[in-house]
């Protein structure tokens, strides 16, 4: 969207539907975040960090603005996305990590288990099918915000209709 907005102004060009993105993007993660704070704890676990399911890409995934804001806010995190391992990861993706979110590499666990057992609050990014029994595993205490609908439940703490990357 950044380079289509970006060649659309050097043309000259108006794309308003292009023009209206970036900033639904931006405030959709203002929403995020703001579902998050609004939550009891200050332990919150990310399930699904990548831009989408099943890709290791964390270029414009707006789970990595959500996480560096809640470190920011003091948050304590732990991070799991089966196909973001940074040992493997290579190319661009990979320079973006080590040289934008070297920090985050640190917060990342090689488990669900390890997230649930952490979080008061989960969040869940994208979503990977090994998401979707996650409502029935929280315990009495924890909430959930899912920011993909992961589950069709809309009773389901957390989900709010609209709120979806």
């Amino acid at each position: 969207m950044r380079a289509l907005a970006y060649k659309a102004k050097l043309l000259d060009v108006k794309v308003p539907i292009i023009d209206a993105i970036l900033p639904s993007n931006d405030e959709q993660i203002e929403r995020g975040i703001r579902a998050v704070l609004e939550k009891d704890s200050k332990k919150v676990g990310i399930l699904g960090f990548s831009f989408k399911a099943g890709t290791d890409d964390l270029r414009e995934s707006p789970m990595v603005e959500l996480v560096e804001r809640l470190i920011g806010k003091g948050y304590d995190l732990r991070v799991y996305d089966t196909n973001v391992r940074v040992a493997s990861i290579y190319g661009a993706n990979r320079e973006y990590i080590l040289n934008h979110i070297p920090h985050i590499s640190k917060l990342m666990v090689s488990s669900i288990d390890e997230v649930l057992q952490h979080a008061g609050t989960i969040v869940i990014g994208n979503g990977s099918p090994e998401f979707r029994d996650i409502p029935s595993r929280l315990g009495e205490k924890q909430q959930i915000v899912d920011l993909v609908r992961i589950t069709s439940e809309r009773s389901v703490e957390g989900v709010y209709d609209g709120l979806c990357w």
